[in-house]
């Protein structure tokens, strides 16, 4: 046990270490974001329109703001006519260096498990995606959604352009609405698992039913690709060839009658089951059909409700 603990101690540090550029510059003060501007002129009349610019001592207390909250003191690189070794340049930076400089201000919510994140596993920082200088799109971002997202993730692009998809290219929808680019939840979801966060549209699938279909209670992924698909609704497959992966199918016969005739199963095995979400009522081909809408309570109970009244008129006429 003390064995893991030091090897995990150590790795702790030797990460911290890479992660965390604090390179003290040597023989450097701060002098101020306006001694930037008589070399940056361009560069800095784009920040002072950002809310990096607008940020107030009180809300940085104990550290610097301004261009050398990020790029450090910059006096020695003034005096040496602008060398780049003086000054922390981002350039020069690996992801999860310049990362950390963007989370000594920026590390509530998911921020704060920002490097247990699939973005900072794969080498992607702040940068990447946002650009600090200049407001372009909401949150700083050097494209909108999901153009910015389709710069990485193409085969999803591909996907989105598949007849039944999300509406996403239409504008409807965005990625942020599904994902989190800065939280370490599983598949960097904005609820804690694939059905969670479905069920915020699609409530009228989450139940609880009576009768309940396995793969709906476990991952909706089961059956639908959620980026988009060949087949409608989201399915993976066109159905019986979805529902054969896991169930057998039934033995077709020629003769109609109680059980389902060749033809039948040659079209689509929702024709019979309908509802492969779950229902509260039994199916008429045994508990767990699922071929009966919850709607039909209405039919068997206007059915009911003619027995129990011609019940009644065959009593008064006896």
């Amino acid at each position: 046990m003390m064995l893991l603990f030091m090897l995990l101690a150590g790795a702790c540090a030797n990460y911290d270490s890479f992660v965390i550029p604090v390179v003290p510059l040597p023989d450097a003060n701060y002098v101020g974001s306006e001694e930037c501007a008589v070399c940056h002129e361009d560069v800095f009349e784009y920040y002072r329109k950002t809310v990096h610019y607008k940020v107030r001592d009180f809300e940085v207390a104990g550290r610097e703001r301004g261009c050398e909250g990020c790029h450090g003191p910059g006096s020695a690189h003034i005096a040496e006519k602008g060398k780049i070794e003086l000054i922390i340049g981002f350039n020069n930076l690996t992801a999860a260096q310049s990362s950390s400089i963007c989370l000594k201000c920026h590390s509530g919510g998911p921020l704060s498990s920002w490097y247990s994140n699939l973005h900072a596993l794969s080498d992607v920082g702040c940068n990447d995606c946002h650009k600090s200088h200049k407001v372009t799109t909401e949150k700083m971002l050097y494209k909108g959604e999901p153009e910015l997202c389709y710069d990485c993730h193409q085969q999803l692009q591909a996907r989105m352009q598949f007849p039944s998809h999300h509406p996403v290219r239409e504008g409807k929808m965005k990625c942020s609405d599904c994902h989190t680019t800065h939280g370490a939840e599983s598949e960097i979801l904005t609820q804690m698992n694939v059905n969670a966060l479905c069920y915020e549209c699609h409530a009228e699938k989450q139940g609880p039913f009576l009768y309940e279909h396995s793969p709906v209670e476990e991952d909706c992924n089961l059956c639908h690709d959620p980026h988009g698909t060949i087949a409608n609704n989201l399915l993976k497959q066109s159905d019986p060839y979805l529902c054969l992966r896991c169930h057998r199918g039934h033995r077709g016969h020629d003769i109609p009658g109680s059980t389902p005739s060749s033809q039948a199963l040659l079209t689509s095995c929702t024709q019979c089951h309908s509802q492969v979400h779950g229902s509260d009522l039994p199916s008429q081909l045994g508990e767990r059909g699922l071929t009966r809408y919850n709607s039909d309570c209405k039919g068997i109970l206007v059915f009911n409700i003619l027995i129990f009244h011609t019940h009644i008129l065959s009593l008064i006429h006896i």
